[in-house]
């Protein structure tokens, strides 16, 4: 008889604790999802779009360019119906040691919607790459805010600790798409940048 009780007294226990905990999982002041989430940054060589080519047949090009660009891109996801204001930041190491330089470069979004897979991108001229470089990055790092608040951040390669913040930042290097070659066809790949007054 006294096993029966036993059962009978556990059995109500986990009947009257499991709502109790699934309310309090739930309870206001519980981790709310972030309005924004980096997915990836990828970072690579490439060649510019040569429009010349395709619009006269050819052309001259100085010789003194390097050949690739640097591209950083980023994809990002978003949780709120629309948003503005939100500004990713980018550094970017070149060199090493007493050599080493910090380029950083900002972009700010409006007219977010929600979704996935939102893209970013912020690229560094042939030459800025072969003088700083040596024609390699040693690493990039990318962080999301909104309304003011970082809300997001990633390093490639991966590291547990903010490393950009060992160096003096250096401006006006990186450049949104519309300052490069591929201004024509950013308006289609990547979100709509906050007009500047």
């Amino acid at each position: 008889m006294s096993h029966q009780k036993a059962k009978l007294t556990f059995t109500l226990s986990v009947a009257f604790l499991i709502p109790a905990l699934l309310s309090f999982a739930q309870a206001p002041g519980s981790p709310v999802t972030a309005p924004f989430k980096i997915r990836s940054i990828r970072q690579q060589l490439v060649a510019a779009p040569d429009y010349r080519a395709m619009v006269m047949g050819g052309g001259t090009r100085s010789t003194t360019l390097a050949d690739k660009w640097l591209k950083v891109e980023v994809e990002f996801d978003s949780v709120p119906d629309w948003a503005d204001d939100v500004q990713l930041k980018y550094f970017v190491l070149m060199g090493k040691d007493q050599n080493a330089r910090l380029f950083t470069g900002e972009s700010t979004y409006v007219n977010v919607a929600r979704g996935m897979r939102h893209l970013s991108a912020m690229f560094a001229h042939p030459n800025t790459v072969q003088r700083y470089g040596n024609g390699q990055v040693e690493a990039v790092a990318v962080q999301i805010f909104y309304k003011g608040q970082l809300i997001d951040q990633v390093s490639a390669p991966p590291a547990r600790e903010r490393w950009w913040e060992r160096y003096t930042p250096v401006s006006g290097f990186l450049l949104n798409p519309q300052q490069t070659p591929w201004s024509i066809i950013s308006y289609d790949t990547y979100e709509a940048l906050k007009p500047t007054p």
